[in-house]
């Protein structure tokens, strides 16, 4: 009863997380297909992160690497090592591999993230500097920790001596994690004084850059409270599968959401452009006068003057757009009342 329990709570709890991981992987797959079926005009320097170019992607390459990792681990010790209950307490090299895959993962999101950031505040070094600090010391202590797996080649081996490291680990993931989403958060809410007219957009990146932050970091720390509370078992390395399916996704869901809005409404500031009073009081008054020394010549009866309404357009455009095209229009107004001046 007692190692029914012990499967239970190691190869169970490992095997549930794998599934959960494979399902999470092939939602990153539809979201890539999604991606580039529905938005194939996005930039270039954004589909080397989420999409099939030059054969494979970036993130999808590792995504199918880290599931691979994961299925190969859980195949060890739950098939070739089924009647072997205690090779639960070895250190499978796959596994350790896993770690530095994570973390390259992670990074590697978290980078996009940070180049995000940095257009966003203008440049904003030392905010940038601090991320990529703490992408630098997270990388590093994934890669001690796949090492000193390897060498060390059982749980109780690498608790005894670098359990803190994994663990200090997974708390730099955890910062990363908050700094990112606050200045996500903040930047994002700044944005709405310049673009009023994508007021929804915005707010609903901002619910799902706080939903997200929230819920990789939520996700880290049970994966750390599970290491310390619970390091006999794996229910903590059932947790730890699902860390970069969460990135992965992330990322594609904010490309994805972003686009759709793109799509669903024109992006920019809603222009009304009329004629200037200025030029059609001028060019009003001129024709009349000419028009009634017309008539006095002719003998005519002075009929009614209409006074039309001048022509209104009304556009959703960029900043930079936009002024080329009151440019333009003032510009035709003039040369309008320079020959209407000259008739």
């Amino acid at each position: 009863m007692v190692q029914d329990k012990g499967m239970h709570s190691t190869v169970g709890a490992a095997l549930a997380g794998c599934l959960i991981s494979v399902g999470l992987s092939a939602v990153l797959g539809f979201q890539t297909f999604l991606y580039f079926q529905v938005f194939p005009m996005d930039k270039f320097k954004y589909k080397l992160l989420v999409g099939v170019l030059f054969l494979v992607t970036w993130v999808w390459l590792f995504d199918a690497a880290h599931t691979i990792l994961i299925c190969t681990s859980i195949w060890q010790y739950a098939v070739n090592n089924f009647t072997n209950p205690n090779f639960v307490e070895e250190i499978v090299p796959t596994l350790a591999i896993n770690v530095a895959m994570t973390a390259i993962t992670t990074v590697t999101v978290n980078v996009f993230y940070a180049w995000r950031i940095h257009k966003m505040s203008n440049g904003n070094w030392a905010l940038t500097w601090l991320i990529g600090a703490l992408l630098f010391a997270r990388t590093g202590l994934a890669l001690v920790t796949t090492v000193e797996m390897i060498l060390t080649k059982t749980f109780a081996n690498f608790a005894a001596n670098f359990n803190t490291v994994l663990t200090a680990g997974l708390s730099v993931s955890a910062a990363t994690d908050i700094v990112v989403s606050l200045a996500r958060y903040y930047y994002l809410r700044n944005l709405q004084q310049g673009y009023s007219g994508s007021q929804e957009m915005v707010d609903a990146v901002v619910v799902f850059t706080i939903n997200d932050g929230c819920l990789t970091c939520a996700v880290v720390i049970a994966t750390i409270t599970c290491l310390l509370r619970m390091p006999d078992n794996f229910i903590w390395l059932g947790i730890y599968f699902t860390i970069a399916k969460l990135y992965s996704n992330s990322v594609l869901a904010t490309l994805n959401l972003r686009n759709w809005y793109r799509h669903q409404r024109p992006m920019g500031i809603p222009l009304t452009h009329q004629r200037p009073q200025a030029f059609r009081s001028t060019i009003t008054s001129h024709n009349a006068s000419r028009v009634s020394s017309d008539r006095k010549r002719n003998n005519l009866r002075p009929t009614k003057e209409i006074d039309s309404p001048s022509p209104t357009m009304q556009v959703f455009v960029d900043q930079q757009v936009e002024y080329n095209v009151t440019v333009s229009h003032q510009r035709r107004d003039t040369e309008d009342a320079r020959s209407l001046a000259s008739m």
